[in-house]
């Protein structure tokens, strides 16, 4: 599976973000602050920020979008892809 990059924009709300959060942790109750959550990714901190992006068309069909920055400590960028590229692959739908 390819690497999607530390700034991206999704197809998805806020909302969205927390739920696929939580089921890809197994934390419960996690909640972003002005935009941000810091979490911690097997062993080092890796912070997630979030805002809203314009929604985007194809077609007829409206998509909704965020704006997906994630941040950590540059010593651990090899196991933070790993971890983002696992939580991408959580946040596939369809199975298409």
């Amino acid at each position: 599976m390819p690497y999607f990059g530390d700034d991206r924009v999704m197809a998805c709300t806020e909302a969205d973000m927390l739920r696929w959060l939580g089921e890809f942790t197994g934390l419960p109750g996690l909640a972003f602050v002005e935009g941000c959550l810091t979490l911690e990714a097997g062993g080092f901190p890796l912070t997630i920020r979030v805002e809203p992006a314009p929604p985007r068309r194809l077609g007829l069909v409206v998509f909704r979008a965020t704006r997906v920055k994630f941040q950590y400590p540059p010593a651990h960028s090899a196991a933070a892809h790993e971890w983002i590229t696992r939580f991408d692959h959580h946040t596939h739908r369809g199975g298409g």
